[in-house]
Parts: structure tokens; C-alpha cells; sequence
């Protein structure tokens, strides 16, 4: 195979024309130019079960169009060398004359229908490489495929064309929970009317036959459910809480709808083409592929025996959001059940995971940092969900993909039953397998919030911490409710004292992973993981500083406070200037949009509390500390006249404090 090579290929597969520009692009990148004949690459249909190709004398064959895609992509990984996140993880391909395509079989996924969630894309949302806004999108489909991923949510909300172009790459489309059908949701279309099932039945049945009619040529997992407009249970709010107020009425309800919605499919849709593992290819009439999420408090009414589903249906379950397969804590309540969301012995049926490498819970978790938790214990815990049979169906929830690429790759390898290779991961994207050691380590400085494995504070932690306990501190509140879920019902110097702790221990955790993985392994080594571990240091770090502030505050020692308020401020901006500062090549812009864990806001919202700090200290003259500061010894007694100059703005006093001993 060289740059002559030509790819021959009579069908009509859009999927497959993709495939084939993506491995000739490959082609171009790698191979130098040559006067020697390249040949013929022949894509040729066969008798094979789904997804499944073999290549042969130069010869690939297969019976589905994905199993052409994954030949294709297989060329380009073994022949060529380009690893599944070339884009994200900027791969220097090596330059060749040539290459050999060796014989090859593949062998069945080991879950049938795998992919990625792009949920919580707030990043991928405002940046884009070349100035098209799908080419972000374009890249991920591309990265899934290479992973051996076949199916996808495309991102948050329902978006036509970002759901067409994932059908026009060959995947499986499938729909958020809170999504049926992957119709429009009520209060969007009917912004002006309370979305009760009771009150407006007719119009949800609209919404949901306009959403199968939308989608009715794709390859679609159905999503069946009936929840609110967004991560809540229907009952919340409205009228439909006092009309469905007892967990038979509510699951009665919920397994209407399912029924509803799963008979509208059979009925819209008739036979389908054929199921992933199969064995078939093709015109054969099956029934549509459909799913419910098992999650939240569906989990809790299904166990109760109050909802049924149709047999078919694959019921999937999800983890709490750090790894572990169970159910999440409620809001940011001190309730958090931890139940075992797995299928229980005797349950009957398909079931499946709905997985997270990155969570929003504007608590303590991991959006745009690689998450805490170890590898081996996120391994065990799939493992242990597949040997429960929940291995019909994985979802995983990747957001923006560049962070959580050593995660997403590890899963992608359980999800076809292989193997995952740190050391190989190492060398493809860094050159070496001795980086692949940084992103092993990372989970063992992570501080943990609470007593269990997974309980691991991510970049959500200090920067969410802070912001409510700065809220409720100006609001003058003697213990910040919304900071109970980690610190415990504890007054607010004993919620302090708490929130100082796990913030040393971070600064000193990070501090260690920094000085020990601090490599030269090149920028996207110090672009990915270092930046992580930095982000944590600042952000802890910043936390500390804060919460000594606050001390200083509690004790009336404004001017301490006032200080110790501004270094917090300046630890939450270094970590928001090292994400901008991270942007170099392609990657220009890929923070903007940062808005979760909001570094800049957390500083932004301390300099504000800093202003808090002085009114208390030396309001309402506002000349005491500029007179402590600035004047001479000889003249600081003196006070024939209030003040001598115009007075100091905080950042002057600040910058003035920063070159004295404030801070014994």
C-alpha cells in the first residue's frame, strides 16, 4: 500500500464514502510520495454477520456498512499508525513510502451497543479549529468509530444537524433520559403551557410521533420514559404532583407512557433493519431497538414493582457520576442512598450502563479534568455491571472529549473485550510509555470528600465550595445549607475547618504529583494531564488561602481577611490563565467557554467579597488601611484632615499589601 493505492468501491453507502475519505485523508498525511504502483484496495459485500469484516489478499470484506468502516479505520490504526484520538491528542503521523496491510478477522464487540453521550459540551460548543462549528463534532464521530463505538447522543440538547451527521458517519443514534424518542422537549415547544401529561396528553403524543417521523430513516436505540423538563421526576412542580402523589400512581404512570411510546414505534415504524449481533444483515424485519433508563427515581419505582416494560426493552443503569454503579446523591442534599444501581438476580431481560468520565453536579465533580477515580477500580466496577448482564447496552458520557481521553480510550477496549495498554498509550500519543505513568498517578492525589473509593473532588470541589461559602458568609448566615452535603450540619467555623483540611491536603496532594510527574514529555503532556494536576493545586491552594481569610474575618482581623480573600482570588485566576495559557495550535479558544467549575468567576466573585471585607474593616471613610499602608510612620498619627489623597481602590491596596509583611 503506498499513496498510489486506490480504494475501489461500487456501492452507495454514504457511511462507507466517509470511511474511505477519512483513510484516504490518512493516506495523504502519511505516505511520501511514489512512482511505484500502488494497486487496489477492494471493498467487497459479504455474507458476514453485522459489523464484522475480514481483510485478505488485499481484499476487505463485509456485509454491513459499518463493518466496511471499521476495515477501513483498522487500516489506518495498523497499517498507517494513527491511533483512535490522533485529533484530540495531536498525533504526528510518521512519514512512509509504504505500508503492508496484513490479514485480519474481526471478532463481535463484546457489548453490541456502545458509544458516547457528548453531554455537558459547553466547551466544544465555542471552539472549533477552522471556523466551521461542526468540525469539532466531525472529529468526535471520526474518534468514536476509531474506538469501535457505534452508537452516539450527539450532544445535550436535541440538534437536527448534529444528529444527521452522526447518522451520515454509520452510528446508532439514541436520545438523552430526560428526551423520549428524541422528540422536542414540552417546554420548548409549548413554552406558554405547564407540561402536564394529564392536562395536554394529546400534545406530548405530537411531540413524540414528530420525533420518530424525524428520525425514522436512521438506526436509532428508542429511548422510552416520561420524566420532567430536565434531570427530575414529572411530579416535580405543577399540577401533576398532587394528581400522581403515591409511587404506584407515579410508576403506573410512567409505564403507560412506555407502552404508549413503544406501541406508536411498532406501529410508525413496522420492521426495521437488522439488530447489532444479529447474525443478519439487511432486510430483514425486526423490531425497533429500544431502551429506558433505569435511573434516579425510576430506580426506586421499578424496584418498588411499579413500573413494567416490554420484554424487549433494554433497561440501563447508571452510575452516580464518579464511577461507581450506584445511585447518585439527590441535588445537593445530604441524602445519598448509594444503592446498588445493578440488575438484580432474576431480573429479567437486555440491560445496559449509562457511564460517566465526566459529571456536572455543581458539587465535587470532574467536568474538564480527567476523573479521580482510578482506572482499576473504574474497570472493575464495568466489569462487575457486564458479569451482572448488564452488557447489552454502554453509554458513555465523554462531554469534551479532549479531557477525558485516557478514560474514554481504557473503556473503549473493555467495550470490545480487549485489553487496555497504558504503556501503548504512552508511546502513541507521547513517544514514550513512561507518560502514560502520570495519568495512572493522578487518582492518588485526589482528596476525597467522603469515606467511599470513589468519593474523589474534582475541579468542581473548590471552585463550588468557595462560591457558597463566600455566598452565605456575605448573606450573613451562621451555617451555609448549601455547603452541608460535604461538610455536615456543622456551624460555619466548624464548616470552615472542614473545607480548610480537605483544601491542605489538596495543596500538598498536588503539589507531590506535580514535582514527581513533572516531565518533559512535550506540550500536549503538559496540555492534558500536568494541567490537570495544576488546575487541582491552584484550586486548592486558592481554597485554602479563602477559607484562612475567613478565619481571619470570624477573629475581626479585616485586614488579614482582606489580604488572604485576594491571594484566594490570584490562586483562581492562575489556574484560569494555565488553561488559556495551555491553548497553543488548533486548540486556541478551547476554554473560552469554560463556565462550570468557572475558575474566573470564583476569583471574580473574591475580589467582589474583598469589597465585603474592607466595609467591614474601615467603613464607612474608607481611608484607615491607605493610611496604615502608605503614610510614614511621623504622619500616621496626625488627622487634621481625613485624607490627603484620593482614595485607594482595593486592587492599589492589595498590590500595596503584597510587597509588606501583612501575614506573620
Amino acid at each position: 500500500m503506498n499513496r498510489n493505492t486506490e480504494i475501489v468501491y461500487s456501492g452507495d453507502s454514504g457511511a462507507v464514502r466517509n470511511a474511505i475519505g477519512i483513510l484516504r485523508r490518512d493516506m495523504d498525511s502519511v505516505f511520501l510520495p511514489s512512482a511505484g504502483d500502488g494497486g487496489e484496495l477492494r471493498l467487497v459485500p459479504a455474507g458476514m454477520p453485522t459489523e464484522q469484516f475480514e481483510i485478505k489478499n488485499g481484499e476487505v470484506l463485509a456485509g454491513d456498512d459499518l463493518g466496511f468502516v471499521y476495515a477501513l479505520l483498522h487500516i489506518s490504526r495498523h497499517a498507517l499508525g494513527i491511533p483512535p484520538f490522533w485529533f484530540w491528542y495531536d498525533h504526528r503521523h510518521k512519514h512512509v513510502k509504504e505500508a503492508a496491510i496484513a490479514d485480519y478477522t474481526s471478532k463481535p464487540a463484546r457489548i453490541p451497543y456502545r458509544g458516547w453521550f457528548i453531554n455537558d459540551e459547553i466547551l466544544l460548543n465555542r471552539w472549533s479549529p477552522d471556523g466551521d462549528p461542526m468540525t469539532p463534532w466531525r472529529m468526535a464521530f471520526e474518534a468514536l468509530l476509531r474506538c469501535g463505538g457505534n452508537m452516539i447522543i450527539p450532544n445535550t440538547q436535541i440538534s437536527r444537524p448534529h444528529s444527521a451527521l452522526a447518522a451520515s458517519y454509520g452510528l446508532w443514534l439514541t436520545h438523552h433520559h430526560a428526551e423520549p424518542l428524541g422528540a422536542e422537549m414540552f417546554a420548548k415547544a409549548y413554552p406558554d403551557l405547564e407540561p402536564s401529561y394529564a392536562l395536554h396528553k394529546d400534545k406530548f403524543h405530537e411531540l413524540w410521533l414528530e420525533g420518530i417521523e424525524s428520525q425514522k430513516d436512521c438506526k436509532v436505540v428508542w429511548n422510552l420514559g416520561f420524566r420532567g423538563q430536565g434531570d427530575m421526576s414529572f411530579w416535580e412542580g405543577g399540577s401533576d404532583g398532587a394528581a400522581y402523589d403515591t409511587d404506584e400512581k407515579r410508576g403506573a404512570l410512567i409505564s403507560e407512557v412506555i407502552r404508549n411510546q413503544y406501541d406508536m414505534l411498532r406501529k410508525a415504524l413496522g420492521g426495521v433493519a437488522g439488530r447489532v449481533n444479529s447474525g443478519v444483515v439487511g432486510g430483514v424485519n425486526c423490531d425497533p431497538v429500544c431502551c429506558t433508563y433505569i435511573y434516579g427515581e425510576t430506580l426506586t419505582l421499578y424496584r418498588q414493582g411499579y413500573i413494567e416494560l416490554p420484554d424487549d426493552v433494554i433497561k440501563i443503569w447508571s452510575d452516580n457520576g464518579y464511577g461507581k454503579m450506584a445511585v447518585r446523591r439527590i441535588g445537593l442534599s445530604m441524602e445519598n442512598p448509594r444503592t446498588p444501581a445493578l440488575p438484580q438476580d432474576g431480573d429479567k431481560g437486555m440491560n445496559g450502563v449509562y457511564y460517566h468520565v465526566s459529571f456536572y453536579d455543581l458539587a465535587a465533580a470532574s467536568h474538564i479534568t480527567q476523573i479521580c477515580a482510578g482506572m482499576d477500580f473504574l474497570a472493575s466496577e464495568l466489569h462487575n455491571a457486564f458479569n451482572r448482564s448488564a452488557d447489552d447496552y454502554l453509554l458513555v458520557n465523554c462531554s469534551n472529549i479532549r479531557p477525558h481521553v485516557f478514560p474514554l480510550e481504557m473503556i473503549s477496549e473493555l467495550w470490545k473485550g480487549g485489553t487496555f495498554d497504558p504503556d501503548e498509550f504512552g508511546r502513541a500519543y507521547f513517544g514514550d510509555a513512561q507518560a502514560a505513568k502520570a495519568f495512572l498517578a493522578y487518582a492518588g492525589a485526589a482528596v476525597k470528600f467522603g469515606s467511599h473509593e470513589d468519593e474523589a473532588a474534582g475541579e468542581q470541589f473548590y471552585n463550588f465550595l468557595t462560591r457558597s461559602l463566600a455566598s452565605g458568609i456575605m448573606k450573613n448566615e451562621s451555617a451555609v445549607e448549601a455547603a452541608f452535603w460535604a461538610t455536615g450540619e456543622l456551624p460555619l467555623r466548624g464548616q470552615l475547618e472542614w473545607y480548610a483540611a480537605k483544601c491542605e491536603e489538596g495543596t500538598g496532594s498536588y503539589s507531590k504529583f506535580i514535582n514527581e510527574h513533572c516531565a518533559d514529555f512535550g506540550e500536549l503532556y503538559e496540555s492534558t494531564i500536568m494541567l490537570h494536576g495544576r488546575l487541582h493545586y491552584h484550586g486548592f491552594k486558592g481554597g485554602s488561602l479563602f477559607a484562612e481569610g475567613c478565619f481571619n474575618l470570624l477573629n475581626r482581623e479585616y485586614l488579614k481577611s482582606f489580604y488572604r480573600i485576594g491571594l484566594a482570588a490570584d490562586e483562581f485566576e492562575a489556574a484560569d490563565t494555565l488553561m488559556r495559557a495551555s491553548e497553543y495550535g488548533i486548540w486556541k479558544g478551547f476554554h473560552f467557554n469554560e463556565c462550570f467549575a468557572d475558575f474566573k468567576f470564583t476569583a471574580y466573585l473574591l475580589r467582589g467579597m474583598m469589597m465585603y471585607v474592607r466595609n467591614l474593616g474601615e467603613g464607612h471613610g474608607f481611608y484607615d488601611w491607605q493610611r496604615e499602608l502608605f503614610y510614614d510612620e511621623a504622619d500616621k498619627g496626625v488627622r487634621l484632615q481625613l485624607n490627603l489623597d484620593n482614595r485607594g481602590t482595593n486592587e492599589a491596596i492589595f498590590a500595596k499589601m503584597k510587597t509588606m509583611e501583612i501575614i506573620n
